[in-house]
């Protein structure tokens, strides 16, 4: 029953196809009969109640009153009550309570009592002898159960009513929830690209300081010191290209734009880099989160940016660690410097997947706009056996591009 419900409730001409086939084999034995004693319009009338069931999906407001109005005919005309007369009623009811507007409703609700109290008098209180008491107590008996079917169908109509628009309202909740966690998170990616821009302006900034002072340099030392001058004039194109390399990944940051109109705190100093990672994880240590270093590779020149990700990432990383790994926790951090590239790993044995989070932090997402900037690659997520794990894979060139005007 729990699977046919739904499956009629998605399909109500299914329903209405079985309920016109049940009222049909309850009307046609009264049919006969009446056709039998001569009374043509009570077979016809018999017949014609189950017309309606089969628009009832359609039509639910026509239906009630054209139910209602063979009934009434019915009750008029037939010598004795046909069952079709009754499944029919019981059925407009119950249509009329589940799906018809309210008003509606309740006039199918008057119709039915009416109806029903109507049929008790018509057929079996007219033998009865309303001067006495127990034929008077039997009359009201006979219009209870005339009626009670019917307000019975429209209380179950009510009810089905209610629970579709209890789950209407928790659907379009639901949906509203879920519009505002995509503007939420839309709006944590503006914002950190914006904060990665910042950052990355402050890289050039420094860049560009360098040149310079390099270019003075080796204008001073050009006649004098040719040799040192020529060492000048190589840091400067490697530094200019290198900035120039900055600049690409700033544009590629801000290919939206930012409209979020929210107000940020200049950050100033010097950005942080991977030389200060066994900073950062002596503070996470203070923290009280028991975190292992592990550094493999010749750590040969990265690029600012690189490093500064790289640094973020495993900041968020050790951060989530400390909020959700629950007590007793320990993270291991790898950095592989490899040719032109750098793998990072940040993994706990904290509560993983079972952790509860507020909802409110959008470090994921931080993270895979540092990686996507620099045109990495981030995994995050709960591992098999516990605890968190982050893997990403930073990759940089030191010459990446063979013309500083290219």
């Amino acid at each position: 029953m729990q699977r046919l419900y739904p499956w009629l409730h998605e399909r109500p001409q299914v329903f209405d196809k079985i309920a016109l086939g049940f009222c049909v084999l309850l009307a046609l034995p009264f049919a006969v009969a009446f056709f039998l004693r001569g009374d043509v319009a009570a077979a016809l009338l018999s017949l014609l109640l189950c017309v309606p069931l089969w628009y009832r999906s359609r039509y639910p407001v026509a239906v009630i009153y054209a139910t209602a109005a063979v009934g009434f005919a019915a009750i008029l005309v037939c010598p004795f009550p046909p069952f079709s007369g009754l499944f029919a009623a019981m059925v407009m009811t119950y249509t009329a309570a589940a799906y018809a507007p309210r008003r509606h409703a309740w006039a199918a609700l008057a119709l039915a009592v009416a109806g029903g109290a109507a049929s008790a008098v018509r057929w079996p209180g007219a033998s009865l002898n309303l001067s006495d008491y127990r034929d008077i107590v039997l009359q009201l008996l006979l219009i209870i159960a005339g009626t009670g079917p019917l307000m019975i169908c429209w209380l179950w109509g009510d009810v089905v009513r209610g629970r579709h628009a209890y789950l209407q309202e928790a659907l379009d909740r639901a949906e509203r929830l879920e519009r505002e966690r995509e503007a939420l998170a839309r709006v944590a990616v503006v914002e950190e690209r914006a904060r990665i821009a910042r950052e990355m302006h402050d890289v050039v900034a420094h860049s560009l300081s360098v040149v310079i002072l390099q270019a003075d340099g080796a204008a001073y030392m050009l006649d004098t010191d040719p040799q040192r001058a020529a060492k000048a004039l190589a840091a400067i194109s490697r530094t200019g290209r290198a900035a120039l390399t900055e600049i690409r990944r700033l544009l590629g940051v801000l290919r939206t734009n930012d409209d979020a109109g929210s107000q940020h705190q200049v950050e100033l100093g010097p950005q942080p880099g991977l030389e200060r990672i066994d900073e950062l994880v002596e503070q996470i240590r203070d923290a009280g989160l028991q975190v292992r270093l592990e550094v493999t590779g010749d750590p040969a020149w990265v690029p600012a940016s690189v490093g500064l990700s790289a640094y973020r990432i495993v900041q968020e990383a050790l951060t989530n660690a400390v909020k959700h790994g629950g007590p007793d926790t320990t993270a291991v951090v790898r950095l592989d410097y490899q040719y032109e590239r750098l793998l990072i790993e940040v993994t706990d044995d904290g509560r993983g997947a079972a952790a509860l989070s507020d909802g409110r932090g959008h470090g994921v997402i931080g993270m895979r706009e540092r990686v996507s900037a620099v045109g990495g690659r981030l995994v995050a997520g709960p591992r098999p056996g516990g605890g968190f794990a982050v893997s990403a894979y930073l990759p940089y060139r030191t010459a990446e591009v063979s013309h500083p005007l290219a």
